[in-house]
């Protein structure tokens, strides 16, 4: 959702005559950013390509960036952590050390679990929201809104 929203905030944003073959040649490559970041580099440049856009796109951006960071935290933890059996609940605490030598010590169930993955589907939808609140269709759906790119 990251990638596509960062391809439409690129696409849509106006630019001066004179900028526009600029802004064209540095096009590519940021899009080819936003395919191979890691999700944290994403969620910057999803942030900085919100923040040039001239129209006011969403009201709320820090605090998206700071869940879609908290987010990525998580997602970390899910992907990289090393789980151990669950205890008699049904729990189980990861063991996942992060980059600032903090240790997880969070048991975690299915129903966690559940309401991460709730969460990450709301998240989801916000970013959706900041172009489709535009007025633009979201890239690869056929959701409302005038569509960005005509085939």
């Amino acid at each position: 959702m990251l990638a596509k929203t960062i391809f439409a905030f690129t696409a849509i944003r106006p630019y001066e005559e004179s900028e526009a073959e600029q802004a064209f040649e540095q096009w590519l490559p940021k899009l080819e950013r936003a395919l191979t970041d890691p999700l944290g580099g994403l969620i910057d440049l999803f942030g900085k390509v919100v923040r040039d856009h001239p129209d006011e796109a969403i009201t709320d951006l820090p605090d998206l960036l700071s869940d879609l960071k908290k987010a990525a935290e998580m997602r970390n933890i899910l992907c990289h952590g090393s789980w151990r059996l669950p205890d008699t609940q049904g729990a189980s605490v990861p063991f996942f050390v992060n980059r600032q030598m903090d240790v997880v010590e969070t048991a975690m169930d299915c129903a966690y679990l559940d309401q991460v993955q709730r969460h990450t589907a709301q998240l989801a939808c916000s970013v959706i929201n900041t172009v489709t609140n535009m007025g633009w269709q979201f890239p690869g759906s056929a959701g409302p809104g005038k569509p960005i790119w005509d085939r």
